[in-house]
């Protein structure tokens, strides 16, 4: 794990904008954003890149979540409850379902971004909305470093809240 100086953000952003980081770390899994977390709070969360546009250079330590992995946690004769981390590509994730004939989310295909971004934003598309699927998400408290979850009622989904 190594904090970069300086780094170009232009591969980072789907606008293509250049910018720079004072401070860039990628983070590939929980145990070393915990880590990150310890050394520095004072931090910009950086995902897929997508419904942002960097207009000047961001003077913070920018953590790039690129947490990935799917995982079947529980299935039944008819459901099926899958986990994707934070830094899975929203759109792969929604054709993964699809080769495993998981239905439901396939109205929000295309959508840019990452599934760790996909709760915050309600994302919706053709009378779909992720709150229609959505069971519960995991989320590192950054003051504590401790994984709190928060279920369905805990997000207060609304339409584009």
């Amino acid at each position: 794990m190594k904090i970069q100086e300086h780094f170009s953000l232009k591969a980072y952003n789907t606008f293509g904008i250049e910018a720079k980081a004072k401070q860039f770390i990628s983070v590939h899994t929980i145990a070393e954003l915990k880590e990150v977390l310890l050394l520095n709070r004072d931090i910009f969360i950086l995902g897929g890149g997508s419904n942002m546009l960097l207009t000047q250079n961001i003077n913070k330590l920018v953590v790039h979540i690129d947490l990935k992995g799917i995982s079947i946690v529980k299935q039944d004769e008819n459901h099926v409850w899958v986990k994707a981390n934070a830094g899975e590509n929203w759109h792969e994730f929604v054709i993964w379902c699809l080769e495993n004939n998981y239905g439901g989310i396939e109205n929000l295909s295309l959508i840019p971004g990452n599934v760790g971004a996909s709760p915050i934003q309600n994302i919706g598309a053709y009378g779909v909305e992720i709150k229609d699927t959505f069971h519960q998400l995991e989320a590192i408290e950054i003051e504590t470093g401790k994984i709190k979850t928060f279920d369905k009622e805990a997000c207060n989904f609304g339409y584009r809240n």
